[in-house]
């Protein structure tokens, strides 16, 4: 079975370490790449192909309208999945392009079934003929 490939962008080093223990947790996970800033992250998103990302740079640099359309316009784009402390956000950071937007302190359960879901997604297109 094809693990889900994650590529983490996270400013904060307790956010940083929680999530990939998370994520090693998890079997069907993968972590591609981490960065801690904005700087080259679409370079090195292009070059690791992930599934998913998952962006947690509010602190050190909102991400933007435009950010978010390059992500999408690439070869292979990552589903967005944006962590935020600010629910106030939720709105317009979809509004720009997330795919998801998941309060950085909800139980780790709801990040980890929006990336199951994915995984499944991607299983279900791989082999359409199975349930």
């Amino acid at each position: 079975m094809k693990k889900t490939r994650i590529f983490l962008a996270c400013a904060d080093e307790r956010l940083k370490i929680a999530l990939l223990m998370l994520l090693d947790n998890d079997p069907n996970m993968v972590v591609a790449g981490v960065s801690d800033r904005l700087q080259g992250l679409l370079s090195q998103i292009v070059a690791s192909q992930p599934d998913a990302l998952i962006f947690a740079l509010e602190e050190s640099l909102p991400v933007t309208t435009s950010q978010v359309a390059d992500i999408h316009n690439l070869a292979h784009p990552p589903v967005i999945i944006y962590l935020s402390n600010k629910e106030e956000q939720k709105e317009s950071i979809l509004a720009a392009g997330a795919d998801y937007f998941v309060l950085a302190n909800a139980p780790p359960d709801k990040l980890i079934t929006i990336l199951d879901d994915l995984s499944a997604t991607e299983i279900q297109k791989q082999n359409p003929n199975t349930i």
